[in-house]
Formats: C-alpha cells, structure tokens, sequence
C-alpha cells in the first residue's frame, strides 16, 4: 500500500509540474541567473598575518620596486612582489609566497586560486622555484603576471584576501593594499 501510495505521490508531482503554466517559478523571490559567490570562513582561510602584525608596504626604494605583506622593520614577509621590466619594454610582477603548498615538491607546476571578498576566485599558475632564505635555498611558489592583471585592482579595492595554495588555505587582511599597490605599480612603470 505504501508503494502505492508513493507512486501515486510522484506521479501527481510530476503532472503538477508539466501541467504548471510557463511563467510560474518555483518558489518566490527566486532569481534566475548565476548566484553570487559567498564570502568563505576564517575557520577555512585563517588569518596568516594577524598574529604577527603584518601589513601592506611598497618598498620602492630608488630602481627596485618592491612590495611585500610583512611584519614591519623585519625580514619577515609573506608576500613579495618586485618589478621585472622585458627587452621589449612590457613590465611584468614578479611575485613570491612564503607558503608551503601540499604535496607539492621543488621544480612543481601548479594552479592555485586568490579570491577577494565574495568576488569569484582567480586562478594563477606558479611553479616551486629556489628562494634564498637566510643563506639557505628553500622551493617557494613563484609566478609572474603582467602589471595590468586583474588581481592588482581586486587586491587594491578588497577587504580580505582568501588563498588556496594546493590545499594550503588561509586569508590576508587588504588593509593599506590599495595606497601600496598604487605607488609600486607607478615604480614599475
């Protein structure tokens, strides 16, 4: 009898639905269209620089711009990024994390994501390449974008920076970014 009845359940279903006039929608208030991004958690992404006090700061220093997410008056950084000017006088960022990501070794090609905010994530190709770190040679992610990709205005205007380095989640506060960006992006004209 049950069986019955729950056939007899799907099948009213299924005439209700065929048989509902073309412009009725399902339930009210429902959009059409693709739906908007939700801002991820800190319990996800934590908070990379906040214990240590990092901040935004363009270290353009005479024909070597440079700005780096780092804990002031140290060799503490996050972040870097540095201008590369090409033979054929393109400029193009170069630009380095200080962070492990998983299951990746040295000489490794991977993709990664930056979001910013509730904005959809950008994908980025980097590679493990050497760093010197206090006299040592340590595999980081490098990659290089041209100085009018889209990250720089998104880091420039956001909040809330959410990483995905392979796995290796955590977020960085954008506080300060925008002034930064400005003047170092100016540097590497």
């Amino acid at each position: 009898m049950m069986k019955k009845l729950n056939l007899y359940a799907a099948a009213s279903a299924a005439f209700l639905m065929a048989a509902a006039p073309a412009g009725a929608s399902q339930a009210s208030g429902v959009t059409s269209g693709p739906a908007r991004p939700t801002l991820p958690s800190r319990e996800e992404y934590p908070d990379a620089g906040q214990a240590f006090g990092m901040v935004w700061h363009d270290e353009s220093y005479g024909g070597a711009p440079a700005l780096s997410f780092m804990v002031p008056e140290t060799d503490n950084r996050l972040w870097t990024m540095g201008c590369e000017k090409l033979e054929n006088g393109s400029v193009r960022i170069a630009h380095m994390i200080l962070a492990t990501p998983k299951e990746v070794v040295a000489e490794d090609q991977f993709g990664f994501t930056i979001r910013v905010d509730d904005k959809p994530s950008i994908g980025i190709l980097a590679r493990m390449l050497p760093a010197q770190i206090e006299g040592e040679d340590y595999p980081t992610p490098q990659f290089f974008l041209p100085n009018n990709h889209a990250l720089f205005p998104a880091l420039a205007r956001g909040n809330r920076a959410f990483v995905n380095l392979n796995g290796n989640r955590f977020s960085i506060h954008l506080k300060g970014s925008g002034e930064a960006l400005v003047g170092f992006l100016r540097a590497c004209r």
